[in-house]
């Protein structure tokens, strides 16, 4: 019980104020227990499918189930561009006259959509001052997107498309992804300028008075 360990402080109503953090910390710990639960019982459930795409790092069991359920059978898509497209991910293209454009796909899935954008960020992207990088087949696909000159927004686009090839042929085929090893992550440069101590300004100040 965190009630024993609370101090006594002598803060008015500090009884009743204890009483509210227990219930609160229960209810946290009940919580938790029901989420892994329901992580087991996911998982569980995912064997019945053959279900192989736990197999990359980056895709838990609640992940996998997402793409399952927004996917169902995947031979309803016998191409992987048929998938992108049911995905949001493949450009739209216009034609009229001498003029071809290619728009972004607001339609399909966009719950599919999202949890495909986010695992390319997750795999081509080191968040929240990771030190290794857990793809590196996808941080340097990335990374080379844009050298070739495209934005971070147009090569994550491509690390989705490539991902839906990745998720096909798991889904159809039953193969197990083959992880790449993990790399560390460089230093960035922008870190290593904000690091060093800005130089002073030793500027007189004009008096305007």
């Amino acid at each position: 019980m965190i009630l024993d360990t609370l101090p006594d402080i002598g803060v008015q109503f500090q009884d009743t104020r204890n009483i509210v953090v227990q219930s609160a910390v229960d209810q946290i710990e009940f919580y938790m227990k029901e989420i892994g639960n329901l992580d087991e019982l996911i998982e569980e459930f995912l064997k019945k499918f053959n279900c192989t795409l736990t197999s990359m790092v980056g895709i838990d069991t609640v992940t996998a189930a997402q793409i399952l359920s927004c996917i169902g059978d995947i031979r309803k898509f016998p191409t992987p561009a048929k998938l992108a497209r049911y995905a949001g991910i493949a450009p739209v293209d216009y034609a009229s006259g001498r003029i071809e454009l290619k728009y972004a796909n607001q339609r399909g899935n966009r719950e599919l959509n999202s949890i495909i954008f986010w695992l390319a960020v997750r795999l081509s992207v080191p968040l929240g001052g990771n030190r290794y990088i857990s793809n590196s087949f996808f941080y340097n696909y990335y990374n080379r997107k844009i050298s070739e000159g495209k934005t971070k927004r147009q090569a994550i686009k491509c690390v989705e498309r490539r991902l839906i090839n990745i998720i096909w042929s798991m889904l159809m085929k039953n193969e197990e992804y083959i992880n790449p090893p993990m790399i560390e992550a460089p230093k960035d440069e922008t870190e290593e300028k904000s690091d060093k101590p800005k130089p002073k300004n030793n500027r007189k100040k004009k008096d305007i008075s």
